[in-house]
């Protein structure tokens, strides 16, 4: 196998869909045998499922080289994790790539991730812009949830909220439910729209119903501060209390000041402090001062000057400047009561701590790596029913999502020998019709 990352540097955008033909080429040349005794897509995604990734690798590689374009996802996929052949990101792109081409929106979504991080291939943001938006009209739920995001923030486009709105909408409709919290959010801060905190808390149960534990603090919120509904303390710990089992640090913060304030509970400083030690820990800031408060006096906990001064000094380099300016002050006041030993142990700890949570944010930051899909998941019609017709023994050509006259042939073959009575096009009737003989002869 020949290694271009030994022949040319790191390759730009511009070029990464010649070196994926230039590579293809050079890495082609199955044998005749070979051909002849071609397995099929299902029975890689079979190997794959039962975890035998090497012969799920070689059998995908077959088929990728002859230009099957899930198969090429897939390959790709692989070579991300390292699942079935070292792992090698270069390739990865490579594979990506050709299948982006035919439009593979899960291949154009992640090739558009690879681009914005500069990774393998220079940073292309207009690149991965273009393949964002190819995969979001494709269907992409993911890309047109992050499609929404650029809109919505301004990232590489004019900021729009009405633009993102849209987006949010087509993912949500499709269940993806940070679409269904993100077009809440625009609702409850009046962003592209006036304020609606009744429809916003719609927009939240439906993703608190999801899962989504950001929805069910904002839910407590919007209780907290008879927003869309009457104030009601109770409820707001109720749902405060939901999104803080699950461990989201804003609403183990919410719930530690309902407990702190005697808010819809008995006033408990101890609970208080568990739970803003909790959040503290996840780096909140708003805890972070709380609790150096609460250890400082010795409220819920024993008195502890110098627990309370790192976590003072940890609040002071927070983003919220106002909570910022208190912490600082609160710490260089106990600074000032500290021993020479213990202001180094504090500064050790704080150290130590912003070390850890430094390493979690770039942990964070990276791409998330695909795993292989079905071609029913990988979502190309075309590709869909060209699979179909070769398990069913109708199509013997490339699986590469273009109607082209062999295709149109095993099309109007199947329907007249099978007695189909949807038309013989690429639609979801055509699709579910062979998607039925297929699960019939297979449980023969």
């Amino acid at each position: 196998m020949w290694n271009l990352s030994a022949i040319w540097p790191k390759p730009s955008a511009v070029l990464i869909t010649l070196l994926a033909i230039v590579w293809y080429a050079l890495s082609a040349g199955s044998t005749p045998a070979q051909e002849k005794s071609l397995p099929d897509f299902y029975a890689a995604q079979a190997a794959y499922e039962r975890g035998d990734h090497e012969t799920a690798f070689q059998t995908w590689l077959l088929l990728a080289r002859r230009g099957d374009v899930d198969a090429q996802f897939n390959v790709g996929t692989l070579y991300d994790n390292g699942f079935g052949v070292a792992r090698d990101v270069e390739k990865a792109t490579l594979w990506y790539a050709r299948a982006a081409d035919r439009k593979i929106a899960p291949a154009e979504l992640v090739l558009s991730h690879i681009l914005k991080h500069g990774e393998t291939i220079v940073r292309d943001d207009d690149q991965a812009l273009r393949h964002l938006r190819s995969a979001a009209q494709r269907g992409s739920a993911r890309a047109q949830f992050e499609l929404g995001v650029a809109y919505d923030r301004g990232i590489g486009v004019t900021q729009n909220y009405a633009t993102a709105a849209a987006w949010y909408e087509r993912a949500a409709a499709q269940g993806l439910r940070e679409a269904v919290y993100n077009l809440a959010t625009l609702f409850d801060e009046g962003l592209g729209a006036p304020k609606d905190h009744v429809a916003a808390l719609a927009w939240y149960r439906q993703a608190a119903r999801a899962g989504s534990a950001r929805a069910q603090n904002n839910i407590g919120n919007l209780h907290e501060n008879g927003l869309g509904v009457p104030q009601n303390y109770e409820l707001a710990v109720e749902w405060y209390s939901k999104a803080a089992k699950r461990g989201l640090a804003i609403a183990q913060n919410n719930l530690a000041t309902m407990y702190h304030l005697g808010h819809g509970v008995p006033r408990d400083f101890k609970r208080a402090a568990r739970w803003y030690q909790a959040a503290a820990e996840k780096g909140d800031q708003s805890a972070q001062t709380h609790l150096g408060f609460l250890l400082a006096n010795g409220l819920g906990v024993k008195r502890d000057l110098l627990s309370a001064t790192k976590w003072f000094m940890l609040a002071a380099a927070g983003p919220n400047e106002e909570l910022a300016i208190s912490a600082s002050t609160h710490s260089r006041n106990l600074a000032l009561r500290l021993a020479g030993e213990d202001l180094v142990a504090v500064q050790d700890a704080v150290d130590h701590y912003a070390a850890k949570a430094a390493a979690q944010s770039l942990h964070n930051s990276r791409r998330e790596v695909p795993v292989p899909l079905t071609t029913a998941a990988l979502g190309n019609p075309t590709v869909f029913a060209q699979r179909l017709l070769t398990a069913l023994g109708y199509y013997e050509g490339t699986i590469d999502g273009l109607v082209g006259p062999a295709t149109l042939e095993a099309m109007e073959t199947v329907h007249r020998k099978e007695n189909l009575s949807v038309p013989a096009t690429i639609s979801k009737k055509f699709i579910g019709a062979l998607t039925e003989i297929h699960h019939r002869r297979s449980s023969q």
